[in-house]
């Protein structure tokens, strides 16, 4: 009773508030009144039980609760003890002057109107409810922002034309793409407070450096030297102020390596950043288990890896997905009066499938890493991929103790002639291995129409 009495309370408090659009009040009034015209005085509508609070929340639509989190800070407080928000982001065509996003929790579409500084542009990746907005053509005039797709902000950050001998390091260029979309493929930030955040960006052709910037400095501060030739970086995350990346080899002989570790001390203006460098995942066994009579088209098991970092319950989790291959090679090239063999011959056609993931939680302790295997996630949804990669708790449309993966794999980079996007995306049930394949692939000559997982974050949002 004392549940449905507040309830009721709070929800002719909270539209109430909503339709005055207001922050506060100066004064409350009784809502109801007894039999004899008595008054019956009830507590502060600012002062909800918690669990009372958090119910009403998790029952509001995006806008009511944007709304919400300005009446009070009591009332903000419960956005902390509310599942987290997962949006897929769907391809965005630069023609467009919207942004559009599946729910995943509500199952339904939201578009969100886009600022015409932003039409037009590029966008690289996600991170803490904020997009990497990018444009221009050239690689003299591109600008790169912050984006908010909810409060329409914008935060510039350093243009990449600061970092040193950019034009020689980073020439890769292919028809139809923004610069930006051939240079950058991961990003991610310290906080969703982009006032006091740390931006943090791989690139694709130099992959043993990373950039670190402040919204507000004026130029990238770059890490370098700190991998072998065989290394290079694959996914990061922040975790507990530090900057966690996973590193790896391409060296077939690392295979029972130990999991190693290093800390390194990066010095960015006044403030000091500690990334550690994990290595996890060793190699791809790379196994052909199959053939057809000619071995013109080969099947291998295990034979591309790629680790994913997820905060877990306040621990850090290591996600690998693994992948089997199929190639078709062009028998044109073979010549069997030279010795040539099948690593001679031209592939034709090459297609990655997930097939199996492993989840590692893992330990620093006296500087030395400490990794265990996980079978079970328990009411949790992984999600890992492009974009953000979170852990979703007790929400009831996600099916749990699963991962949800999403790659978009363009293969026109490798070779000019694939005018492919591989979408691997779908379900792993932990549980039992099986994956259910929710979205397909695409054929198109319109590249970087990729999806990302997006978590928007509606803590102190101001209302577009």
């Amino acid at each position: 009773m004392r549940m449905i009495k507040y309830m009721f309370l709070a929800y002719k408090t909270l539209a109430f508030n909503l339709l005055r659009g207001c922050c506060s009040f100066s004064k409350t009034r009784p809502l109801l009144k007894s039999s004899t015209s008595k008054m019956t005085v009830h507590g502060p509508w600012n002062q909800l039980p918690n669990d009372i609070g958090s119910s009403i929340f998790e029952r509001l639509d995006l806008e009511d609760r944007l709304r919400f989190d300005l009446v009070c800070k009591q009332w903000r407080s419960n956005i902390k003890r509310t599942p987290q928000l997962l949006w897929l982001m769907l391809p965005y065509d630069r023609n467009s002057q919207y942004l559009s996003f599946f729910d995943m929790c509500e199952g339904k579409i939201r578009k969100f109107n886009l600022p015409g500084s932003a039409q037009g542009g590029w966008f690289s990746g996600c991170s803490k409810g904020w997009l990497f907005l990018v444009t221009g053509m050239d690689v003299d005039d591109l600008r790169i922002f912050l984006f908010d797709p909810i409060s329409r902000s914008q935060i510039p950050l350093p243009p990449l034309s600061t970092i040193s001998s950019f034009k020689h390091s980073f020439t890769a260029r292919h028809p139809g793409w923004n610069p930006a979309a051939c240079i950058i493929n991961g990003v991610e930030i310290s906080s969703s407070d982009a006032s006091q955040c740390i931006v943090v960006v791989k690139f694709s052709i130099n992959n043993r450096i990373l950039a670190l910037c402040r919204p507000q400095d004026e130029r990238w501060t770059i890490v370098e030297g700190l991998l072998g030739d065989e290394y290079y970086y694959g996914n990061f995350s922040f975790f507990d102020g530090d900057l966690y990346a996973c590193i790896l080899s391409s060296d077939e002989e690392n295979h029972n390596q130990d999991p190693c570790f290093q800390t390194h001390s990066i010095t960015l203006g006044s403030q000091r950043v500690n990334l550690k460098l994990i290595s996890t995942t060793p190699p791809p066994t790379n196994l052909i288990f199959a053939a057809d009579a000619d071995e013109s088209i080969l099947y291998y098991k295990d034979s591309f890896r790629w680790p994913y970092l997820v905060e877990s319950n306040g621990q850090l989790l290591v996600v690998t997905q693994i992948y089997d291959r199929i190639m078709d090679l062009d028998d044109s090239d073979s010549d069997s009066d030279n010795g040539n063999d099948n690593g001679d011959r031209t592939s034709l056609f090459m297609y990655f499938q997930a097939a199996t993931f492993q989840v590692k939680k893992i330990q620093t302790i006296d500087d030395t890493l400490h990794t265990t295997v996980l079978t079970d996630v328990g009411n949790q949804s992984l999600f890992v991929g492009a974009g953000d990669c979170i852990a979703v708790k007790n929400c009831d449309k996600l099916d749990k103790n699963c991962i949800y993966f999403l790659h978009d794999m363009d293969y026109s980079l490798h070779k000019q002639d694939y005018p492919l996007i591989s979408r691997e995306a779908g379900v792993y049930y932990l549980e039992d291995g099986s994956i259910q394949r929710c979205l397909p692939s695409m054929t198109t000559h319109n590249h970087c129409l990729y999806m990302y997982w997006f978590s928007p974050n509606i803590k102190s949002r101001v209302l577009g």
